[in-house]
C-alpha cells in the first residue's frame, strides 16, 4: 500500500510517500482490532510534534513511522471480538500518537471507532476527532458552558476555535472570537458574537468579563487572563505547562479556575458531534485537502500556523454510491 512515512525525526522534509507493506488484523491475535481502508485522514499539531520528535519520549523508536492520529474510511476486517462494527461499515476512527492514519490502510482498536452517518462524507469526518473533540470537552467538560455564559475563543479560526465557536453557539453562549483581521469575517460567519483583533488590541486587557476564556492555541496563560474572568470564571488551555498545572492546584480552592485539556477519544462526544453535522449546526471547515505525496507541503503550512480551519489528507477520493 501507498503511505506517507518518516525514516527519522526532522523537519516537513522527511515526509515521504512510499510503498509499504499493508497492515494484517487476525481475528483471533487481534481480536480487537479493525482494518480501515483510508479515504482521508486529518492533520494537526500532534502529528507535527511526532514527525518533529517532540513526542520522542512518549512512542516507539520503531521507523518508518506512518503518521496521521485520525483517519475515516471503509472496514475491510474486523477482529474475533469486535462487536458493532462489520466490514463495508462507514467509520471514523481516532487512532492516538503512534498513528497510522496516513495511508491508503489503517488499524484501529474498536473502542476507538464511530459508525458515520450516511450525510457526512469521509473528508468531513476525518476532521472530526482531535479538533472538535478538544473544543466538545474543553466546552463542556471543563469549561461547563451553559446557555447564555459569555466565553472567549483564543485561536478562534484555527482547527479547535472553529468548532469551538459552533459548539459554544450550539450550547447557548455568546462568543467572542480572538483571531486576526482576516479571519473576522470567517469567526463572525461561523457565529461569534463579537471578534477581538489580536494584532490591534490584547484581550487580556479588556473591561469584559467572561464564564469562560478558552485558550485553543495556548499562547495565553491563566495568570494573564485573571482580569477578564468572572468570580467563578474558568480559564482552559489545550497547551498545559508546569505552571499551568500549579496553577490547576491552587486554583481548585479559589472561584476562578485554572484547567488544561488533554483530548481523549469519547464514543458519546463523537457521536454528538456526528449528529451536528448531519442536522446542519457544525460545520468542518477544511482550508484544504492534501494528497499523500503533498504531506510535506501540508505539515509546513500546518506549522506556519496561519490555517483557516482544518488541513485533510484526500488518500482516495470518496466512493460513489451506487443507484438502486
Amino acid at each position: 500500500m501507498k503511505a506517507a512515512i518518516i525514516h527519522q525525526y526532522g523537519s516537513s522534509h522527511e515526509l515521504h510517500a512510499e510503498e509499504v507493506p499493508k497492515p494484517l488484523v487476525d481475528r483471533i491475535d487481534d481480536p480487537h482490532k479493525v482494518l480501515i481502508r483510508v479515504y482521508a485522514a486529518g492533520i494537526n499539531p500532534m502529528d507535527t510534534k511526532v514527525r518533529s520528535g517532540a513526542m520522542n519520549p512518549l512512542l516507539s523508536d520503531n521507523f518508518p513511522k506512518i503518521l496521521g492520529g485520525e483517519c475515516a474510511g471503509i472496514v475491510e476486517e474486523v477482529g474475533l471480538m469486535v462487536k458493532d462494527i462489520q466490514p463495508g461499515d462507514r467509520v471514523v476512527a481516532s487512532l492516538g500518537a503512534e498513528g497510522g492514519g496516513y495511508a491508503e490502510y489503517a488499524v484501529a482498536k474498536d473502542t476507538n471507532i464511530v459508525k458515520l452517518p450516511d450525510g457526512v462524507t469521509f473528508v468531513q469526518a476525518a476532521a472530526l476527532p482531535i479538533a472538535a473533540g478538544t473544543a466538545l470537552q474543553a466546552l463542556l467538560n471543563k469549561g461547563q458552558l451553559r446557555p447564555n455564559d459569555r466565553v472567549l475563543i483564543n485561536g478562534a479560526t484555527g482547527g479547535v476555535g472553529t468548532f469551538a465557536i459552533q459548539i459554544a453557539k450550539i450550547l447557548g453562549a455568546y462568543v467572542t472570537a480572538v483571531c486576526s483581521a482576516e479571519g473576522a469575517a470567517l469567526a463572525r460567519q461561523l457565529g461569534a458574537d463579537q471578534v477581538i483583533d489580536y494584532t490591534t488590541s490584547d484581550f487580556t486587557n479588556g473591561l469584559e468579563k467572561y464564564d469562560v476564556v478558552f485558550d485553543a492555541i495556548g499562547n495565553s496563560s491563566f495568570d494573564d487572563s485573571q482580569n477578564i474572568l468572572k468570580e467563578d470564571g474558568v480559564y482552559i488551555t489545550t497547551l498545559p505547562s508546569a505552571k499551568q498545572v500549579l496553577n490547576q492546584a491552587i486554583t481548585t480552592f479559589t472561584g476562578k479556575k485554572a484547567e488544561s485539556l488533554i483530548f481523549t477519544f469519547n464514543h458519546d462526544d463523537m457521536n454528538w458531534l456526528l449528529k451536528q453535522v448531519t442536522d446542519g449546526n457544525l460545520v468542518p471547515v477544511i482550508e484544504r485537502t492534501y494528497r499523500l505525496e503533498e504531506l510535506a507541503l501540508a505539515h509546513a503550512a500546518s506549522e506556519a500556523e496561519h490555517v483557516k480551519g482544518k488541513l485533510v489528507v484526500e488518500v482516495q477520493s470518496e466512493p460513489v454510491a451506487e443507484k438502486s
